[in-house]
């Protein structure tokens, strides 16, 4: 059986599949350009479009996480074949390329039994050799497979075979090319989030710093080039971000909330998560030098040494719940730090800092258009309030002095 444009039709035993062309087709491709053969490869080498990629869960395992176990699945990117089909009619046209397939069932091939794999079992399998010819380029060959107890084997199988055929004229063999992703699954051993592609594996006109060779109107290339900054300066952001936490809190954050820690290829979603993410960690690491101030160097030192951390460097913080507790500690002991005569800050000094706080804090309020609460919270990472000003004694005039260098 030969298959033209994806229908089936009888296949003349002695005609070979190229024969089936019109005598035009056989003209057009007997005269193939260098342009026309580079501008053909180039079509079917071009990414599928994301919406064509599905994903399939090859293995499984669980992890420990702070919430109980986790399941987790290591992923692949695949297109069905209704995709290959679709480009190779855009590129030949319906009548510019033939498929024929060869079905045989495969005997005594031994085989591991799903209800127990200690115990092993004869089994048979369909194996289906596609063969897809591309009229004045020739012909390539894949096999497919897949075991016979299956009821869905000869499709499986054949859309195997075609996909191989077709990716050794170039057409998804990028695809081989993808990292496997591992991800967390849900109850039903599905994905939680579908992966990025990375920006090599996707169209020219989906990629955010890919600029068309064509001329186009200039609102559009006006929103592809401010697609583009915003992204570049997402990647700023976020590598500003990363030195501002320390190496070890940057590196955690991307593993986990982009899977990789290459900037370059996650895409934008992903970008804006880990930001967010960052951007969160960074007022920790405020308020843990904040702290550090008040505690004093010494005292910080042997707190890091009893919670087993490297050293007392914010590049030796290994995650976000480690920060926390580190945060919580600092703080709580420079609060029940008791003042000396030589540290105590002499009498009177709050109501002086508090009002050049609340100075501070209502010109900033005045240029930005914030609530007077929001600045004082933000400038004091959440230390201060405005209603809890009033109750500071001269113990927390380092605070206030702190947030109010902050607003200067």
């Amino acid at each position: 059986m030969a298959y033209v444009n994806g229908a089936a039709r009888e296949r003349p035993g002695s005609v070979p599949p190229a024969m089936t062309a019109p005598v035009s087709e056989l003209a057009e491709t007997a005269t193939m350009n260098k342009e026309r053969f580079h501008e053909i490869k180039q079509r079917l080498i071009e990414p599928f479009d994301p919406e064509e990629i599905k994903w399939r869960v090859t293995a499984t395992s669980t992890i420990q996480t702070k919430h109980g176990p986790q399941k987790r699945g290591q992923l692949i990117a695949y297109a069905d074949q209704r995709a290959y089909t679709d480009r190779l009619n855009s590129v030949f046209g319906e009548w510019g390329w033939t498929r024929d397939y060869d079905v045989q069932v495969a005997q005594n091939f031994e085989r591991r039994t799903a209800s127990d794999k200690s115990q092993s079992a004869v089994a048979a399998k369909v194996v289906v050799v596609s063969r897809v010819t591309i009229h004045g380029l020739g012909t390539h060959t894949g096999v497919g497979e897949e075991w016979a107890d299956d009821e869905n084997a000869a499709t499986r199988a054949e859309a195997q075979a075609f996909k191989r055929a077709c990716a050794c004229f170039g057409l998804g063999r990028y695809l081989y090319d993808l990292d496997k992703t591992w991800v967390d699954l849900d109850q039903s051993n599905r994905p939680a989030y579908t992966p990025s592609l990375p920006e090599w594996a996707l169209p020219a006109s989906r990629r955010p710093q890919q600029r068309a060779p064509a001329p186009k109107p200039a609102s559009s290339g006006t929103a592809a080039q401010r697609s583009g900054l915003v992204r570049d300066e997402a990647l700023a952001a976020i590598t500003t971000l990363g030195d501002k936490v320390g190496f070890s809190l940057a590196q955690s954050t991307l593993q986990k909330y982009g899977g990789t820690a290459d900037l370059k290829r996650l895409g934008y979603a992903k970008l804006t998560l880990v930001m967010d993410k960052l951007t969160d960690l960074s007022r920790g690491i405020e308020r843990l030098l904040a702290g550090r101030v008040a505690l004093g160097d010494a005292a910080y030192s042997v707190l890091c040494r009893e919670m087993s951390l490297a050293s007392d460097s914010i590049d030796d913080i290994p995650d976000r719940g480690t920060l926390r507790v580190l945060v919580e500690r600092v703080e709580e002991q420079a609060r029940s730090k008791a003042p000396t005569a030589a540290t105590s800050p002499a009498p009177g000094r709050i109501a002086e800092a508090r009002g050049r706080l609340l100075q501070a804090a209502r010109k900033h309020a005045d240029r930005t258009r914030k609530r007077l609460a929001d600045v004082i919270e933000q400038a004091s990472v959440g230390t201060l309030t405005l209603e809890g000003l009033k109750d500071l004694t001269d113990a927390n005039v380092p605070e206030v002095e702190a947030a109010t260098a902050r607003l200067s």
